[in-house]
């Protein structure tokens, strides 16, 4: 019994993994589908550039037509209280793959490099990584998978200083965020050539990656 008992939930474990290989799918389609979006306003909201974004993703083939990806925008999750009254948040944008209601890949927006209403260029990094990839290593987001991504809409398109300022605080906050070796970003393995970077973590019982995409907006 205590070993088939093992070998189940070994099988359970496996089960919650969200697919390795429709990650760069997922990522991919980002990059083409946030090629086109721009701001409307110098101040223009995060949640409705994701909408723009959300509409331009389901329209790409591999998103749109399925089966093994569904793609939805700012879906509630429950809280890990099962008797809370409120949410355990909001994903900007949730990608399920057809394994369970836990089982998907998330994608967390933040801006970077937005003026002030006074004109104060406000780097939006610390935010970024505190109140966005803090929400993964929290096990608030995707608490079951070992993968997710951040999204960095940069209104002044400078990609570069955007990267910069948010690797700068992502070594700051290397012990806060449980990052492995090299505790910095770095150019993504799965999609090489490509604006792509990665930071690695080790949470509790699992090891997560954070996929990392600056659009200029």
């Amino acid at each position: 019994w205590h070993k088939e008992a093992i070998m189940g939930n070994e099988a359970n474990d496996l089960k919650r993994l969200f697919p390795k290989g429709q990650i760069p799918v997922i990522l991919s389609s980002v990059l083409q589908a946030g090629s086109t979006i721009r701001k409307k306003t110098e101040r223009d909201r995060e949640d409705r550039i994701t909408r723009r974004l959300y509409a331009r993703l389901i329209k790409i083939p591999v998103l749109r037509d399925g089966p093994l990806l569904d793609i939805r925008m700012q879906p509630e999750i429950p809280s890990s209280d099962p008797d809370s009254d409120y949410p355990g948040g909001r994903i900007d944008i949730l990608i399920s793959c057809g394994r369970g209601a836990e089982v998907y890949f998330a994608i967390e927006a933040k801006r970077l490099r937005v003026r002030s209403s006074k004109g104060t260029l406000v780097s939006g990094s610390n935010g970024y990584v505190m109140a966005g990839m803090m929400r993964f290593v929290t096990g608030q987001y995707a608490p079951f998978t070992d993968g997710g991504a951040m999204l960095g809409y940069v209104f002044d398109g400078k990609i570069d200083p955007a990267r910069s300022d948010v690797d700068r605080v992502v070594q700051n906050k290397a012990l806060e965020l449980k990052l492995k070796s090299p505790k910095q970003l770095t150019a993504s393995n799965i999609l090489p050539y490509t604006p792509a970077d990665e930071t690695h973590h080790d949470l509790t019982k699992r090891s997560f990656v954070i996929y990392h995409i600056f659009l200029a907006v």
